[in-house]
């Protein structure tokens, strides 16, 4: 689902006043670096790999699953041996094979050998194709590699491997057609199953026409019942199987939730303690998370479950001492299920603003870590980007948490003033006038949680310390949700972190940042904060200087961010007006011949419209016509008719 963010032209700022997040690959680390990071969390045990840790959506324009796939192939004992695959029957080896392959959901392209399938329908259904699931629009560097296979085997391997095959670079995988391996799904014995299972996880990662053809076999459905049968490694594997199918494929989740698959991993999810059986369905559960048609039926059914067995114990909230050995991945994947679960629609947000201790427990793991040092941790980016989702249009769906607030009266002296017009007006609402304690509570619970100043300075606690992109665009966010009204909350949310909290130091600095996502968002902030008009003049001297430079260096490649360039000029315009003295500091040729160059550049659709009408506003205010003329300006650069045109349509979008 793409949302599509409230626009606003109040005050002369045309802006996103609010935005739901989602999670975005965009934001996410190279697959590179992903893969060292999981080689480096492997432990080994007398050469066989025991353990794998895998690591880590923000953007408004995309919903994305994030993927970990784990391939992992232990045959089971059978009676102090291990199977091999001859032909069509299963025979015992004393040879013992680990195979694991770690990958990366940020697809890339693969450098694994391609070994050519026996004969028959293997060698249709797969063929030499090289396909690679992407959860990005950007085409990834062939160095970047999407799996590390780790093999290990006794002296005895090629008699094991014998016509089974091995999963690694140098091997081959088993000797059957995908049609068999679903067949396998079904058999009495649990090595078939676990064979079958291992195959379609392998293969539904590097080919994605693997996924639409176990579909038409019907292997979802057998895949679900495996799940149900007592044994970890069957479970765990059938779980990574189905996780890799769903992925970016919703006729695949659609047929996991027809066959009560949603069931299954709730139930399995709520008996087991098993951490890797946890892992890959927790996994797989923020894959399912990604289909909108699915989100009502998680929030209702898992969203309680997540909460109540892993999100509230691991971070010890009461006296539960359940699941107190959570593993950090799991809680990772399930905040990136719920991340996508935030982004639904309002009965949905609803819902989640009501579940007990959620956004308490959300909020105590990011204070937790940003105290120690760890604000760039990644489940602290999942549990930002869902308050902030959950912040979202606030004031309206939770109308009951502002009655309290109290708006002093406006005074009726408020003539129409001139679009250039260098006085502020002065506002009767400032933050003595606005009443509203429950903003103030020392032990907030629930809901208080998302407009409590304590999460204002959390969330800008963050701006100053992290480093990671995804994490300040969520916090931009929720602080743009909760400035976007044109009522008294926005004012005093606004002043608390202009006034109170001196927060434009930290947001300041993100308006030049290189990240489109982020410089937007914080720039919608900012747009925001200036409809409020005795701000300005503070606003003025630490954001002027920031949106000159940037508007100075604006070049034709910049097209892509054209609403941000747009928003610039005009929250620039209203600025200048409210602080003339340090705007006439700050012209300076670059600038105006900048500004000049975008109004006619037809790359920039609104960008070079409100361009036009900043250089008519600045000729049209005297004091700073004055250090024009003194730097030999020409009027014509101000006044013409490309500036007069959208001088003309910004005055009759304001007069609607």
């Amino acid at each position: 689902m793409t949302v599509d963010p409230i626009r606003s032209t109040l005050a002369n700022v045309s802006t996103d006043d609010t935005s739901l997040v989602l999670p975005s690959d965009k934001s996410q680390r190279t697959g590179q670096q992903r893969v060292l990071e999981q080689v480096k969390s492997i432990k080994r045990k007398s050469k066989m790999v025991k353990k794998d840790s895998i690591p880590s959506p923000t953007s408004p324009e995309s919903v994305t699953e994030y993927s970990e796939p784990k391939f992992q192939f232990s045959p089971p004992n059978m009676n102090g041996s291990l199977f091999k695959f001859n032909g069509s029957t299963m025979t015992s080896s004393r040879s013992r094979m680990t195979v694991r392959s770690l990958s990366v959901p940020n697809a890339v392209r693969t450098t694994t050998v391609r070994y050519n399938r026996a004969t028959g329908q293997s060698m249709k259904l797969l063929g030499n194709k090289q396909l690679v699931q992407s959860q990005t629009s950007i085409k990834p560097s062939r160095s970047q590699s999407q799996t590390v296979r780790k093999v290990t085997a006794t002296n005895s391997q090629s008699e094991a491997l014998g016509a089974f095959g091995a999963f690694g670079a140098e091997g081959s995988i088993p000797n059957i057609t995908l049609q068999e391996a679903v067949e396998y799904l079904s058999h009495s014995d649990i090595s078939y199953q676990l064979c079958g299972a291992s195959y379609i996880q392998h293969h539904s990662f590097n080919e994605d026409h693997i996924k639409q053809e176990v579909w038409r076999l019907e292997g979802i459905p057998a895949l679900v019942q495996l799940l149900k049968i007592d044994n970890s490694q069957l479970q765990q594997t059938a779980a990574g199987a189905l996780r890799n199918l769903v992925f970016k494929d919703d006729n695949n989740k659609v047929e996991v939730d027809r066959c009560e698959g949603i069931e299954t991993i709730l139930t399995l999810l709520r008996n087991t303690n098993d951490t890797e059986t946890h892992k890959q369905l927790t996994g797989l559960l923020w894959n399912l998370s990604s289909a909108d048609r699915l989100k009502a039926e998680l929030i209702e059914k898992a969203l309680p479950l997540l909460t109540e067995t892993i999100v509230v114990p691991y971070n010890n909230w009461g006296d539960s001492k359940a699941h107190k050995h959570i593993d950090p991945e799991v809680f990772y994947n399930t905040t990136g299920c719920l991340r996508n679960l935030s982004s639904a629609n309002e009965e949905e947000r609803i819902s989640m603003r009501k579940c007990p201790q959620l956004i308490d427990s959300l909020v105590t793991y990011v204070q937790t870590q940003m105290d120690i040092g760890e604000q760039d941790e990644k489940s602290v980016e999942n549990c930002v980007c869902i308050l902030h989702n959950l912040s979202y249009q606030l004031e309206t769906e939770a109308s009951d948490h502002f009655k309290s607030l109290e708006e002093p009266k406006e005074n009726n002296n408020n003539s129409k003033k001139s679009i250039f017009s260098t006085k502020s007006s002065k506002s009767s609402k400032t933050l003595k006038d606005i009443v509203f304690p429950a903003m103030e509570k020392e032990t907030p619970e629930g809901v208080d949680w998302l407009y409590n100043q304590k999460s204002l300075q959390l969330y800008l606690s963050l701006l100053g310390n992290s480093q990671k992109e995804a994490t300040l665009e969520a916090c931009c966010g929720a602080l743009q949700n909760l400035t976007a009204s044109k009522g008294p909350l926005s004012t005093l949310m606004s002043q608390t972190i202009i006034e109170k909290m001196q927060g434009l130091c930290v947001i300041s600095p993100l308006l030049k940042s290189e990240n489109p996502g982020l410089q937007k968002t914080a720039m919608s902030l900012v747009g925001n904060m200036s409809r409020v008009p005795f701000l300005r003049g503070t606003m003025a001297k630490e954001i002027i200087p920031t949106l000159g430079s940037v508007l100075s260096n604006v070049t034709p490649n910049m097209g892509k961010s054209d609403s941000t360039i747009a928003t610039m000029c005009r929250v620039m315009q209203v600025l200048m007006l409210a602080e003339p003295e340090t705007s006439k500091k700050l012209i300076n040729p670059k600038l105006i011949d900048s500004l000049s160059a975008l109004s006619s550049n037809m790359s920039f659709e609104t960008g070079r419209k409100a361009a036009g009408f900043l250089l008519w506003s600045m000729w049209g205010q005297k004091d700073i016509q004055s250090v024009l003329k003194k730097q030999r300006m020409s009027k014509d650069t101000f006044i013409n008719p490309v500036t007069a045109v959208a001088y003309e349509e910004a005055t009759n979008m304001k007069a609607r």
